[in-house]
């Protein structure tokens, strides 16, 4: 029976990959079977036990895709354990075999050995010492298989990317062991010209240093370095890949070489650095745009307070100033109301023969507008002034609202005057001819 102290030493194994593997054992003697079962039951998966060679070969066949683990006994019945070895190397050479032999049947070694044995066990076994054995076996023979299904996944791998990108390799410092036409095609150069050539042939002065010690960095540390990297071709061209750069490890788990695929995206990175400058240009237009917005709107600001200021200015003027917003009511007209649009062009006519009329009028008023210029300029400066003095500010930007809301009125006289376009039209014959007959007693006036 299994002793407390093996027990302890037998737990560290229940969770390996023997807790994972299929035991076929072989064994005659039926108490050396029993207390071998003992301790194998409690750290395999599961146990194929068999007496005799015969039977043995039966179970393995049976049972072959799930068995891990070979242990045999070379003194059989029916068919001893040499042949048994002898027809399992038929089917699979890769199997691992462990032999039990007694001692003094030492001359046995160098014909088992011939069959590939993994290793040998002297009678009476030490367990722990044979489960130790076991376990480093199949740990072995597991990443015997996972580098082999590795090296298949990456040779098909490296079919497919031979198609498709820019394949290289390189050994762990950085020369070239290997280019595919794509990147000699690509870089401008031959096989011969990158072959035992570092790497950096095709690096470009723009990359950041960085960049290239950050990958190093990752593939030596057995990770795998995904970027994107400009490279210069031999004839000083440049050109983009989207680079994924990985170690490949031998079967102790150690980094023999590197191997990078890389997609072309040149024209992909071209067409963002021209949408990124398109960009900028966009943004810097906004920004003049908004500066001259703020700037006129200042402006309009500052052109309606003085306005509203000199507010009796615009009385005196006010015959000249219906004269011009009549003017600018008949362009509107005439954008608006293209159906109205000969008579817009009359009105205009007669607006300006109006206004001709008027001349002699605003000949009379002329000095006193210029004196009134005179006033807003002097008013203008002292404007300036109050304008600095907070006190008065909010005073007089009060009575601005109040002025714009004067105009507001106005306009929404206009706007009603236009809905009623018609009538205007209408009646603008009969105010022409009030017109005249004030301009001539106007004129009477005058000259008396």
């Amino acid at each position: 029976m299994v002793m407390l102290n093996q027990e302890a030493e037998l737990d560290k194994f229940k969770d390996s990959i023997l807790s994972e593997s299929t035991l076929l054992y072989i064994e005659n003697n039926e108490e050396v079977q029993k207390t071998a079962l003992d301790v194998f039951n409690k750290i395999f998966k599961k146990v194929l036990v068999a007496n005799d060679g015969a039977k043995a070969l039966e179970l393995y066949k049976q049972n072959q895709k799930q068995i891990n683990l070979i242990l045999t006994d070379t003194d059989l019945p029916n068919m001893d354990g040499m042949s048994f070895m002898q027809e399992v190397r038929k089917i699979d050479w890769s199997i691992p075999i462990l032999v039990t032999i007694e001692a003094d049947k030492l001359s046995i070694i160098p014909q088992i050995t011939k069959l590939k044995v993994a290793d040998y066990l002297f009678k009476p076994v030490q367990y722990i010492t044979a489960t130790k054995i076991f376990h480093s076996i199949l740990e072995e023979n597991s990443h015997l298989q996972i580098l082999e299904k590795q090296q298949q996944e990456l040779s098909q791998f490296k079919g497919i990317l031979n198609d498709q990108t820019l394949v290289s390799e390189t050994d762990t410092t950085g020369k070239i062991l290997f280019a595919n036409e794509m990147f000699c095609e690509v870089s401008g150069y031959t096989k011969e010209e990158l072959i035992g050539q570092p790497h950096n042939i095709v690096r470009h002065p723009d990359v950041s240093p960085q960049i290239y010690a950050d990958l190093w960095e990752t593939i030596q540390a057995g990770k795998v370095w995904v970027g994107k990297i400009k490279n210069r071709a031999k004839d000083g061209s440049d050109y983009y890949v989207k680079a994924t750069v990985f170690p490949i490890f031998d079967s102790k788990g150690e980094i023999v070489k590197y191997m990078s695929s890389r997609y072309l995206i040149t024209d992909e990175e071209h067409e963002k650095q021209k949408l990124k400058k398109y960009i900028m240009s966009q943004r810097s237009e906004k920004i003049k745009s908004a500066q001259s917005y703020k700037e006129n709107v200042n402006k309009d600001i500052q052109a309606a307070v003085l306005k509203n200021n000199f507010i009796h200015i615009q009385k005196i003027e006010h015959l000249g100033k219906e004269l011009s917003e009549l003017k600018e009511e008949l362009l509107r007209l005439r954008t608006s109301k293209e159906h109205a649009s000969r008579r817009v062009i009359g009105l205009e006519k007669e607006a300006k023969e109006r206004e001709e009329r008027s001349e002699k009028i605003q000949d009379a008023y002329k000095e006193k507008v210029e004196k009134l210029h005179l006033t807003t300029k002097v008013a203008y400066e002292q404007y300036e002034v109050v304008k600095k003095k907070n006190d008065g500010f909010n005073v007089k930007y009060k009575k601005a609202q109040d002025n714009v809301k004067q105009m507001q009125g106005y306009v929404d006289e206009y706007r009603k005057k236009i809905e009623d376009l018609k009538d205007v039209i209408k009646s603008l014959e009969n105010d022409i001819v009030e017109l005249k007959e004030a301009v001539k007693t106007a004129s009477k006036s005058h000259d008396e």
